[in-house]
């Protein structure tokens, strides 16, 4: 399982696009650069979805040397093996945690302004966007194959879009998103929801992985 694990970490690193990764990062400079000090919150959020993405690239990859067929011949159970997937996606995601914090702190120290709600919001969004968003598309992947998980994923972008849009057009403020976020009794709560959606991704995947082996 520990090999599992590296595999899919190293796939994920050396299967980065440098021209997209600079496209990305040019794109993210500008929308600091347009949206001041609210930058950073929401470059961290096109981070969060990014990371996303690039975990749905890794299940290309997989598609295209057909490593299914490989895989089922390792002494590994099946739930081993969607274990371990499910266990690179948590490593994944604090890549998108450290991108958050670092570009709200360069976003702060740029405009000598720190603001405890915007990097609230961005470290609780970085964490729940890859993870919502690999629960939803991993199933589709382990039942269907990678072209559904891919659809799935492009069904998501929209939402998030939406969301950046809407702030951008002054629409959202920072502090009227954080206060479903302010309740002692909403915090605990919110993150046992995305944690509940992680672990019924992990048993569905289980259950379609073992089924086409």
């Amino acid at each position: 399982m520990r090999g599992i694990i590296y595999k899919d970490m190293c796939l994920f690193f050396r299967s980065l696009d440098i021209r997209m990764f600079l496209i990305a990062a040019a794109a993210l400079g500008i929308l600091i650069w347009n949206q001041n000090v609210y930058g950073g919150m929401l470059a961290s959020i096109m981070a969060a979805m990014l990371v996303g993405c690039q975990n749905v690239v890794v299940y290309e990859k997989e598609e295209k040397v057909e490593w299914g067929k490989y895989q089922r011949t390792l002494p590994v159970k099946c739930g081993q093996v969607v274990a371990g997937k499910y266990a690179a996606v948590l490593l994944t995601v604090m890549v998108s945690l450290l991108l958050s914090v670092v570009l709200n702190l360069a976003t702060f120290a740029a405009y000598r302004t720190f603001l405890p709600d915007a990097l609230g919001l961005s470290v609780f969004l970085s964490l729940a966007i890859p993870l919502s968003w690999t629960a939803l598309s991993l199933p589709f992947y382990y039942w269907f194959g990678f072209q559904a998980s891919q659809y799935t994923s492009i069904a998501l972008i929209f939402p998030l879009f939406f969301f950046v849009k809407n702030f951008e057009d002054g629409k959202w403020a920072v502090p009227d998103l954080m206060i479903p976020l302010t309740g002692h009794a909403w915090i605990p709560l919110i993150f046992l929801s995305v944690a509940a959606l992680f672990a019924i991704s992990l048993a569905v995947s289980t259950v379609g992985y073992c089924r086409r082996k």
